[in-house]
């Protein structure tokens, strides 16, 4: 799947999952504020994933 595609599903989605990248945005910033390395790693349907953000608005 393109990454367009994902990000087209993202603008297209109903509330939980905004409400959820909201969420992951809020944890990922926090992390960045307490000069963590801004990562995550979740677990669903038997995979486990690790997201990292790489910027927000250039910082």
């Amino acid at each position: 799947m393109k990454n367009h595609t994902l990000e087209q599903h993202l603008a297209e989605a109903d509330q939980p999952v905004k409400d959820f990248m909201a969420d992951l945005l809020e944890a990922l910033g926090k992390k960045v504020s307490d000069e963590q390395e801004p990562r995550l790693a979740l677990r669903y349907f038997g995979a486990q994933l690790e997201i990292k953000l790489v910027s927000f608005d250039g910082h």
